[in-house]
């Protein structure tokens, strides 16, 4: 996924920048094939005690899906410069995303690459992981 966003006059693009954490946080939040969040959801003893009192298999989908809507979602604080290429003033980036939903957190290991462009606007792609 790409996301393009306009520049703050840096004159080169971070790792670390709140518009860059929270372009991280939206492609995943935005994802409808979400895995990482899937798993929070299945494991969390709260949605579950919700889901065990429908009768439907619809609502027990909408709640499934409600939960997912509604998860919080965190780029770790420490995110990690892999590499940078200043001819293209691009960066490689690591760090963990962390998905609550209800009690449950889980985390996986994010890659992405920030990248200023010459019309001064930031791009961010995130790599697809496996889970």
């Amino acid at each position: 996924m790409l996301l393009l966003l306009n520049g703050c006059g840096e004159e080169e693009s971070e790792c670390t920048s709140l518009e860059t954490r929270n372009s991280v946080i939206k492609v995943f939040s935005d994802d409808s094939n979400n895995k990482l969040v899937d798993y929070a959801v299945k494991n969390s003893t709260s949605v579950e005690a919700i889901v065990s009192n429908t009768n439907t298999e619809a609502e027990k989908m909408a709640i499934w899906e409600n939960a997912r809507k509604s998860a919080a979602y965190r780029l770790d604080d420490t995110i990690l410069t892999n590499s940078r290429n200043r001819a293209t003033r691009a960066v490689s980036c690591s760090g963990l995303l962390y998905v609550t939903v209800g009690e449950t957190t889980a985390q996986k290991q994010v890659d992405f690459d920030v990248e200023r462009k010459a019309d001064g606007k930031t791009s961010v792609s995130v790599h697809p992981f496996l889970f």
